[in-house]
């Protein structure tokens, strides 16, 4: 029971079918994938075309624009290639989300699979969407580094930490929900777990002591403009924890 709620059978059947779903995700993928970023690489001249796109971008939005173009070729770059197929797919969401947000946020009386996928691609509004994609582009080459470079590793864990999230958003508020906050955090906790003493480099030459300082950080910023569903953090954030946990297990 929360907050007077009892899980009806779907909700539940929820939770036991991504259960199982993530045991074997985990267990197929983590047997896949590159064992470093290296084999993963991709041409320069691929990379040298993702960074011409800022000029193909109309001038009055190029600002917006500018600043994702760097970190994002610098992950393909890098052969972080689920990094950058996340970043491109909330961009591609924005709008169709934006006009429609009814149809993609999570909520108490919404909740299903769809749902706890569409809502990660929907943001509220350009800050929204910006301090997601930026913080994710600043953390998740370490991220993928920890991993070994699995990509599909990485797309399953930041997909799995964007479910909790929502889940845990539809239960514990009365408000609908959008965003990607809940896989950030995740993300975010996995790799405080995954390499708990290191420092950790993001953009630039710019290092953060420990991950969750970062997180604290961008979750204080996103408290401070009001809105922010800290269920979804949370909910994304014990499930990183969890999930990195069971990795260094398994790993």
């Amino acid at each position: 029971r929360v907050r007077g709620y009892v899980m009806r059978n779907r909700d539940t059947k929820l939770v036991k079918d991504a259960l199982a779903a993530s045991a074997a995700a985990a267990a197929v993928l983590a047997a896949l994938g590159p064992s470093t970023c290296s084999r993963a690489r991709f041409s320069p001249s691929l990379v040298e075309s993702c960074r011409s796109l800022r000029y193909e971008v109309p001038y009055e939005l190029r600002h917006v624009a500018d600043p994702f173009v760097d970190p994002l070729c610098d992950t393909l770059a890098e052969g972080h290639w689920a990094l950058f197929l996340i970043v491109i797919a909330n961009v591609a969401c924005y709008l169709p989300a934006l006009a429609n947000s009814g149809r993609w946020s999570i909520s108490r009386q919404s909740l299903s699979h769809e749902r706890l996928l569409m809502y990660q691609l929907a943001h509220a509004n350009l800050p929204h969407i910006t301090g997601n994609m930026l913080t994710l582009l600043a953390v998740g080459s370490e991220v993928s580094g920890a991993l070994g470079c699995n990509q599909l590793l990485l797309l399953a864990l930041y997909l799995a930490c964007g479910w909790a999230g929502g889940f845990a958003a539809a239960l514990l508020s009365d408000a609908r929900t959008v965003g990607a906050s809940g896989s950030v955090s995740g993300v975010i906790v996995a790799l405080s777990v995954l390499r708990p003493t290191s420092a950790v480099h993001i953009l630039g030459d710019v290092n953060a002591s420990n991950p969750l300082l970062l997180l604290l950080g961008t979750l204080g910023a996103d408290l401070s403009r009001g809105g922010v569903s800290w269920q979804a953090h949370l909910g994304g954030g014990a499930a990183g924890c969890v999930l990195a946990w069971l990795l260094t297990l398994v790993g």
